[in-house]
C-alpha cells in the first residue's frame, strides 16, 4: 500500500516537473532540471515521513533518496550562485532627452509684395518686393529661462511720394538678427537681456508681417526707423498692479542707443519708461491706455544733441466670446512728440495716426488707417490714406490689397497700389510677439 503511494507521488512529482518551462539559456535548463528533481525527492521525502509517523522503518533507498536530496539542495544553491544577473537593458527607458526635444521650435515665413506706383518719379512703375523672410526660433533654455531668436532678411518697400519709407530703395536687402534675447519666467519681476522690441506704442513689437497693414504708420517711421525701436539690453517688466476695474503694469528698459532715426546711432545709454492700464468694458470689449517715455543722448554728432520721444496710445477691441471667430472690431490711435535739444536750438516734431480693423467673416478683414507727419519741420506736413482688404486662405496663408495715398503740404498727390502675399510655416505662425 505504502509502495503504491510512492509511486503516485513520484508520478505527480514528474508530471509537475514535466511542466516546468525549459529557457533557451543552458545555465536556466540546468537550474530547471535541478528544481524538478528536488520537487520529485521532496515528494518522496514527505511520503518517508508518513512512513515514520507511523512506526514503521523506512528501507534503505528511502534513505538513499534522503541523502541524494541533500546534495541536490547544495548543487542548485551553487548553480544559483553562479547564474548571471538577468539582463534587463531592453526593459530600461533612457534618462537622455530625446534629440527632438532638445532642438529649438523653428518657424519660418515669407513676406512678398507687388506694388504699383503713380506717378512713379525715380522708381519702377511696377516691381515685386521679397519684403522678408523671417526664421525663428523658440526654445526653453531651463525650468527659469526662455529665449528667442529671429533671423531676417529685409527689402526695401517703396511708397510713391515718399521713397524713405520702409528701408528706401528696393533691391538693397540685407539679413541681420532681428531679435535674440532670453528671458526668465516665473520672478516677480519679468527680466529680459539681448536685442529685442522695445515697448512703445501698440504695434512696435510686432514683426512686419504680423501688421494689419502691409506698411508701418508715417510717424512710427519717420520717429522710431524702418523696422521700429529695435535696440540691445535690459528690459524690466514690474508687477502687474490692480486698482479697481483696471489692471496696470509697467516696463523699464535700459539700452544702447543705437537707433538710427531717433538717435543717429549714438552708442550712448538710453532710457525708456512704459505703463499701460487694461480696463474691461464687458464680456466682449476691453480699452487700453497707455504712455511711454524715451530718452538718449548723442555726444559724438557733429552738433551734439539730447533726444526724446513721448508716445500716447488708445486701443478699443470689441470681440462677442460666441463669435470671436467671425466678428472683430480694433480701433486704435497712437500720437508721437518728439525733440532734439542741441542746447542752443531745438528740433520739434509730432505725428498720429488712427486704424480701424473690422473682421467681415471669418476669413475676410476690412481696415482703414489714416496717418498725419510732422518731421521736424522737415518737408512740411504729410498725410496719407490707406484702405486695405485681407483675405485668409487658411491659418498658414493670406493675401492683402491694399491703397495707399500720400499727401505732401507742398506737392500733389500719389498713389500706391500694393498686393501682399504672406505664408509661414511652424508652430508660431503668424505671431504678433
Amino acid at each position: 500500500m505504502h509502495k503504491k503511494r510512492l509511486r503516485i507521488c513520484l508520478l505527480v512529482a514528474l508530471s509537475v516537473g514535466g511542466i516546468v518551462p525549459v529557457s533557451l539559456s543552458a545555465q536556466e535548463a540546468k537550474v530547471d532540471s535541478l528544481e524538478a528533481r528536488i520537487r520529485e525527492l521532496e515528494a518522496r521525502l514527505d511520503s518517508l515521513l508518513a512512513v515514520l509517523s507511523r512506526g514503521e522503518r523506512p528501507d534503505t533507498a528511502a534513505e538513499a533518496a534522503a541523502a541524494e536530496l541533500d546534495a541536490l539542495r547544495a548543487a542548485l544553491q551553487a548553480a544559483a550562485a553562479e547564474q548571471p544577473p538577468p539582463d534587463t537593458t531592453g526593459e530600461q527607458t533612457s534618462r537622455v532627452r530625446n534629440l527632438n526635444v532638445l532642438n529649438p521650435e523653428i518657424s519660418v515665413t515669407g513676406d512678398v509684395v507687388g506694388t504699383y506706383k503713380a506717378p512713379a518719379e525715380g522708381c519702377d512703375k511696377f516691381s515685386v518686393v521679397p519684403r522678408e523672410f523671417e526664421f525663428g526660433f523658440q526654445a526653453a533654455l531651463d525650468p527659469y529661462s526662455y529665449t528667442k531668436i529671429f533671423v531676417a532678411f529685409h527689402d526695401g518697400l517703396e511708397i510713391a511720394g515718399y521713397p524713405e519709407e520702409e528701408g528706401g530703395e528696393e533691391g538693397h536687402g540685407h539679413v541681420h538678427v532681428e531679435e535674440g534675447y532670453f528671458y526668465y519666467i516665473g520672478l516677480p519681476v519679468g527680466l529680459k537681456i539681448g536685442k529685442f522690441r522695445q515697448e512703445i506704442g501698440l504695434h512696435n513689437r510686432w514683426h512686419t508681417h504680423a501688421l494689419f497693414e502691409i506698411d508701418r504708420p508715417l510717424p512710427t517711421v519717420a520717429f522710431l526707423g524702418d523696422e521700429g525701436l529695435i535696440q540691445t539690453g535690459l528690459s524690466f517688466t514690474l508687477p502687474v498692479i490692480t486698482a479697481g476695474p483696471g489692471t496696470h503694469v509697467g516696463t523699464l528698459e535700459i539700452t544702447r542707443s543705437e537707433n538710427e532715426a531717433l538717435f543717429e546711432a549714438a552708442k550712448e545709454i538710453g532710457f525708456l519708461g512704459n505703463i499701460r492700464s487694461f480696463w474691461d468694458l464687458g464680456p466682449s470689449a476691453y480699452l487700453q491706455l497707455g504712455a511711454t517715455g524715451v530718452y538718449g543722448e548723442n555726444k559724438d554728432a557733429a552738433d551734439p544733441f539730447d533726444a526724446s520721444l513721448l508716445a500716447l496710445d488708445v486701443s478699443f477691441r470689441w470681440r462677442p466670446p460666441r463669435q470671436a471667430m467671425y466678428r472683430d472690431f480694433n480701433l486704435k490711435a497712437e500720437w508721437y512728440f518728439a525733440r532734439r535739444d542741441f542746447g542752443a536750438s531745438e528740433l520739434k516734431g509730432d505725428g498720429g495716426y488712427v486704424q480701424a480693423n473690422y473682421r467681415l467673416n471669418r476669413r475676410w478683414i476690412a481696415g482703414f488707417r489714416a496717418d498725419y507727419l510732422d518731421n521736424y519741420g522737415a518737408g512740411g506736413e504729410v498725410y496719407q490714406l490707406v484702405p486695405s482688404l485681407t483675405w485668409w486662405q487658411t491659418e498658414w496663408v493670406f493675401f492683402r490689397l491694399q491703397y495707399n495715398y500720400l499727401k505732401p503740404e507742398s506737392g500733389d498727390g500719389n498713389h500706391t497700389v500694393l498686393l501682399q502675399t504672406v505664408w509661414s510655416v511652424g508652430p508660431h505662425r503668424h505671431e504678433t510677439y
